[in-house]
């Protein structure tokens, strides 16, 4: 190993010990607001179906 690859090895782990937390919480806060919109969605489906009508018994001739 050369200083060269050396130092590009402790730049990538200084990037993924400074980033990697801010990446958690964006994570996080996507999924969250994920599962918000998600539940809002089928929520709101299922307040606007209507039940169905109740259908009369056929009279059956014989």
């Amino acid at each position: 190993m050369t200083v060269d690859d050396v130092s590009a090895v402790l730049v990538g782990i200084t990037a993924l010990r400074v980033f990697a937390p801010d990446v958690c919480k964006a994570s996080r806060l996507l999924l969250r607001a994920g599962v918000r919109v998600g539940v809002s969605e089928l929520l709101q489906n299922t307040a606007r179906t209507p039940a169905p009508a109740p259908q009369a018994p056929h009279d059956q001739e014989a």
